[in-house]
Parts: structure tokens; C-alpha cells; sequence
């Protein structure tokens, strides 16, 4: 039966099942959707429950696949964890890295729009039958959270952390609404007194920006969904000066971490597929927070300082 369904995908030049929720998931072309559709319907005739399950959770939450167990995906899809397995083979992979891998390439090709994602997220909240949205966000970060307790986290936290400590300056880059996390974690680094900056802008404005970029200097880089050319070209240009560079992306083996001097595997939080940034946030506080650790008296001193300026400004109102 499953290689009738792949004879099927075949002839219209689909791979594999898996390349189908792939299309449907992060395509654009609106004219494919309904042949999609009932290709998919056929499709999933041919496979086992557990299969189908877990092509519908791979379709609408690819990000959280990546930072997943075969245990953990088994409890999202009430099956065993060789079920799982069993499944991933099934739709034509070797196993749980294989698929993860596959899915890291879509997601740097880009991610869905943002009414693909709303729709989602609209759906899930339609289907929960009144359960309140705070539950939902509760319950979702705690699911994120316990992902953050892994025990060579911390670890990894300090790794960067010491090589932040070495750098004569800290750049922040972050896309889209990730900007206002770096400009937020930059005040916080000034007030413990570390030399910083934020990387802003798009396009030709970004030249001037990647221009200032020293040797001496390292870049924290969130680096979640697409893969835009300004995070691309902060990479090359670090590696071209001898510069250092820590990422933090729920995409460990994606273009922008593969190289990088650190890397921080923190996933986003989603509810349905709409995005939130707590878990991001709570990674640069803790970076924050290790580099006041490793610096006490820089951090006391700028302390003063910021408190005799608020005395003048004060005084002088």
C-alpha cells in the first residue's frame, strides 16, 4: 500500500509523503494547493495512523520536530517512540536526524506567511472548545522550558558566555521582531558595563553596519525561520577579520550555526504556529546575567556611574 501511495506521489514529481506536507507547509503557488489536496488524500490512505498523526504535527509545527526526541514526539502523537521511528521510515527517511535535517534546509529556504501561520493558530484555538489562552501559553512554555533544562545546557550557556567575556565589544543581531529583543539586551550590556552594539537595518543601509564590524568583536546572532543575506554576510565577514560568533536558533544545523564558535539551541515557543519570544529573551538574560558573574566589579562600577548621572539628571531638572 505505502508504495502505491509513493507511485502516486511520484508521478507528480513528489519524492516522498513527506515532500508533500513539505510543499503544502512552505509553498507559495496558490494554483497547487487543491492538486496538493487530493494527492494528499490519496496519500494518506496508504498510511498507518501513527503516520498520518505525525505528518499532520510535522505540517503544523516544523520548528518544534527539530528540538524533539523520538519519546517526545510519540507523546504528541499518542504513540510509541518506535512507532515513531517505524513512521519516519515509513514516509521515506532514515531516521529522526534525517528528517530533522530536511526540515532545517526548508526552514532556511523560508517560512510560511503569517496567515498560513494565524490560520493555524485560529484553527487549533476553534478545535480546544473554550480552553482559556493563558492555559494554552502556560502549558505551551512549559513544554519549551523543560526542552531548556537539558544537562549540557548550562554548559553551553558558559562556553559563550567566557567567550563574550574575551570580546573587546558585543554586537547583537536579530531579524524582524527579534530587533527589539537585541536592542533590549544592548541596554542591559551597557548597564553592566560591556562595550556593545546593535546591528540594525536592511539592504544597502546594513553595508555601513557590517563596515564597523573589529576584530576583536563578537556577535550574538538570533537566528530563527529564514535565513536572511544580512545574517549570511555578518558570518562571512567575522570569519574574514577573526572574528567570533554565538548563535541562538532552534536550527543547530542550518547555514548560519554550522561554523559558528558557539551555538544555543533554544526553541521558540508556539501556540498553533503563532511565535513567541519568551524563551529567546529568557537566553539573553541568562548571557547577561553570566557576564555580570564573570565581571562583578565592572558591572558595580557602571552601577555607580548610572546612578550618580539619574542623581544629576535629577538635580538638574
Amino acid at each position: 500500500m505505502v508504495l502505491l501511495g509513493r507511485r502516486i506521489l511520484a508521478a507528480a514529481g513528489i519524492r516522498s509523503p513527506f515532500e508533500l506536507v513539505m510543499r503544502r507547509a512552505f509553498g507559495r503557488n496558490p494554483e497547487q494547493i487543491m492538486e496538493w489536496h487530493m494527492l494528499e488524500v490519496q496519500q494518506r490512505q496508504n498510511l498507518s495512523a501513527a503516520a498520518t498523526r505525525l505528518l499532520d504535527y510535522i505540517e503544523r509545527h516544523p520548528n518544534a520536530v527539530l528540538v524533539s526526541s523520538a519519546l517526545e514526539l510519540a507523546a504528541k502523537i499518542d504513540a510509541s517512540d518506535a512507532t515513531v521511528i517505524r513512521s519516519i521510515q515509513t514516509l521515506g527517511f532514515d531516521g529522526l536526524p534525517h528528517l530533522k535535517t530536511v526540515i532545517a534546509e526548508k526552514l532556511d529556504e523560508g517560512a510560511r506567511t503569517p496567515v498560513e501561520k494565524v490560520g493555524v493558530t485560529v484553527s487549533e484555538l476553534t478545535q480546544d472548545g473554550g480552553r482559556p489562552p493563558l492555559q494554552m501559553v502556560v502549558e505551551a512554555y512549559a513544554r519549551t522550558l523543560e526542552r531548556l533544562s537539558r544537562p549540557a545546557l548550562p554548559e553551553q550557556f558558559q562556553s559563550a558566555a567566557l567567550l563574550l567575556n574575551d570580546a573587546s565589544r558585543i554586537g547583537l543581531h536579530g531579524g524582524g521582531p527579534l530587533v527589539r529583543l537585541a536592542q533590549q539586551t544592548s541596554t542591559h550590556l551597557g548597564r553592566i558595563g560591556r562595550a556593545n552594539f546593535v546591528m540594525e537595518g536592511t539592504g544597502h543601509a546594513f553595508a555601513d553596519a557590517l563596515l564597523g564590524l573589529q576584530p576583536g568583536d563578537a556577535v550574538i546572532l538570533l537566528a530563527y525561520g529564514k535565513v536572511h543575506k544580512e545574517s549570511l554576510l555578518i558570518k562571512e565577514e567575522l570569519q574574514r577579520i577573526g572574528g567570533m560568533l554565538v548563535v541562538i536558533t532552534d536550527n543547530p544545523t542550518g547555514r548560519l550555526a554550522v561554523g559558528a564558535q558557539s551555538v544555543l539551541e533554544v526553541p521558540r515557543t508556539e501556540v498553533g504556529n503563532m511565535t513567541f519570544y519568551g524563551t529567546i529573551l529568557l537566553a539573553l538574560e541568562t548571557l547577561v546575567l553570566s557576564l555580570t558573574q564573570l565581571g562583578p566589579d565592572q558591572a558595580m562600577e557602571t552601577a555607580r556611574r548610572l546612578r550618580d548621572f539619574r542623581s544629576e539628571l535629577d538635580r538638574r531638572t
